[in-house]
């Protein structure tokens, strides 16, 4: 039976049919004439529910805040041009953290570059640098050949972005006129359906290979320090954590950022206040581990990684893709999932670290925990805001720490609670923009609350989102530290040179945050007190819409309070040691 098709429509159909095969529950898509193929297949299947969003780079970080919650791929659609190199920082930051998102760029065909054409630009492996997979489509054929290289590299775009090399995959497709559904391009047999339906199923039956490791790749005779670095960990990488810390005296140092200080329950060797303890001369002379395990991502504190490479300990760096978060180049990469790699460990024979060792750690860190808050929790400072915000929101909700000092502080001094939080963050690349994109994709996502925790800067960068929020009614709640300017420079040398250090560095922006709330009709507070801090987060927890709680906060004030708890805490450890 011949039936009449639109070549383009068809070829983006079976690519549709594909990605809900896969089960890709999500797609952001941006406006534009080219990519209408790839809009029109997908915004109509029902079971992909369909974002249509204005700002490419905001729909970028979007989806990208979607993955993060849901760990499966998001489609990302546009045009072609400059659309496409609006996607590179969301792309950027996806690979650098090994976040699944599937490109999907519309393009003229390739015998229009480099003659003038308008939009069109060299398109072809745009994102070369920080992709996992790449492939140029050719233009929409009826031939059965075409069909399958069709299929055949959308299914390992799928592939690789959801599990073999985990990330963000790019697929440029080229269209010719015309592009809409009911403008008829050819006939052909209906039994050429059934054969892309077979080729799917095909393509997508392959299966994960698991990386096995064997004790041949893990000789040691004890372990010192067990780090946590940036990610996400679940509950059964805990319960094997925890085992195994206990059942070798093994001190963790966890940064804040891998969620781990924020659980039902706490990790019993766990150690929140390692920043103090390894800036401290005579404990870090004291405890010098001679072998250190690390999982996740970097660090987030600089300190701990210096530490860590004076005492010239042996380094094994344990992760699932085998990535290398070490700076030396001096550890042992072992690629593996985490709990696999304990369950090793537990049946090696490595002795028993020191009991001693632990309780002297874990005794220091509970001398730090108790003056902290003798300095920050009197005051509305940028410390305090956050370990209020620990406090007081609901057990289970997502919090997003923005970059810059956020994200630090959160690290260097945020305690251990009893209580599931959800941390996420764009570490990947770190850097100030698309965060508000981000997390709201995660409070839509998750469906759990949300918190953000932001600086003036990067909210400002990323203002273009507040109109997701509005549009899709998602009941984000911003917490905005404006302390008028990149403070995190007041913390570098360049603070010295004045002339330069306000106009260039600091960079203070002054704009009505009021008025830019009522604009996207967004509620909006500002928090005057501690106090008024407190209630204005009881009452968020109530409300149901997206929120803006504005903090104005002395950044020079909040310097001032940390440089006397290191202070403070310097002694108090030199002087008990």
């Amino acid at each position: 039976m011949k039936i009449k098709i639109n070549r383009n429509i068809l070829w983006t159909t079976l690519l549709t049919d594909l990605f809900v095969n896969a089960g890709i529950k999500y797609a952001c898509i941006s406006p534009g004439s080219r990519s209408t193929p790839l809009t029109f297949a997908i915004a109509s299947e029902k079971k992909i529910k369909s974002f249509p969003i204005v700002d490419e780079r905001a729909s970028a970080f979007f989806a990208l805040g979607i993955a993060k919650s849901s760990n499966s791929p998001v489609v990302i659609v546009t045009t072609s041009g400059t659309a496409t190199a609006e996607l590179y920082p969301a792309i950027i930051e996806a690979y650098q953290s090994r976040v699944p998102l599937i490109v999907c760029t519309a393009d003229r065909p390739s015998y229009l570059r480099n003659t003038g054409t308008n939009q069109t630009i060299n398109q072809k492996n745009i994102y070369k640098n920080h992709i996992r997979y790449f492939a140029e489509l050719p233009l929409p054929s009826i031939e059965r050949e075409n069909i399958h290289a069709l299929l055949s590299k959308t299914s390992e775009a799928i592939l690789t972005a959801t599990f073999r090399n985990k990330g963000p995959v790019h697929l440029n497709f080229q269209f010719e006129k015309p592009f809409e559904p009911d403008s008829t391009t050819d006939f052909i047999d209906d039994n050429l359906i059934l054969y892309a339906n077979k080729l799917s199923e095909k393509f997508l039956s392959q299966t994960k290979v698991q990386e096995t490791i064997s004790d041949k790749d893990f000789k040691l005779n004890s372990i010192d320090l067990i780090t946590i670095g940036v990610g996400k960990f679940g509950s059964d990488f805990q319960k094997s954590l925890d085992e195994f810390s206990k059942k070798y005296n093994i001190p963790i140092f966890a940064d804040a950022n891998s969620g781990l200080r924020f659980s039902k329950k706490n990790l019993n060797n766990l150690i929140s206040n390692y920043e103090t303890l390894v800036r401290n001369k005579i404990l870090s002379e004291k405890f010098r581990p001679k072998s250190v395990i690390h999982f996740g991502r970097h660090l987030t504190s600089q300190s701990l990684e210096e530490f860590i490479i004076r005492s010239k300990a042996k380094r094994f760096v344990i992760n699932e893709f085998g990535d290398r978060f070490d700076s030396t180049k001096r550890a042992k990469i072992i690629k593996s999932e985490p709990e696999k790699f304990i369950e090793l460990v537990l049946q090696s024979n490595i002795n028993k670290a020191s009991s001693e060792t632990l309780d002297y750690l874990k005794s220091s860190d509970k001398k730090v925990e108790e003056f902290k808050h003798k300095i920050f929790r009197k005051s509305l400072n940028e410390v305090n805001i956050i370990l209020e915000l620990l406090e007081n929101i609901p057990a289970r909700s997502n919090l997003f720490i923005g970059n810059s000092l956020p994200v630090r502080d959160l690290d260097f001094f945020s305690s251990a609670i009893e209580k599931e939080i959800n941390v996420f963050q764009n570490r990947g690349a770190s850097g100030i923009d698309g965060v508000i994109s981000s997390s709201l994709g995660i409070a839509l996502e998750s469906k759990q609350q949300t918190y953000l925790i932001i600086g003036d800067l990067s909210f400002y960068y990323d203002l273009n989102s507040l109109l997701i929020a509005k549009q899709y009614n998602i009941p984000l709640k911003i917490i905005l530290i404006n302390n008028n300017g990149g403070a995190i420079f007041n913390y570098l040398p360049i603070a010295r040179q004045k002339e330069i250090f306000n106009k260039y560095f600091l960079t203070p922006v002054s704009f009505d945050v009021k008025k830019i709330s009522e604009s996207f009709g967004i509620n909006f507070k500002l928090v005057k007190s501690l106090y008024e801090f407190k209630k204005s987060l009881l009452d968020a927890n109530k409300t149901n819409s997206c929120l803006i709680l504005e903090v104005r906060t002395d950044s020079l004030f909040t310097k001032s309070l940390k440089e006397k708890f290191w202070n403070s805490t310097n002694k108090i450890l030199s002087r008990d040691n």
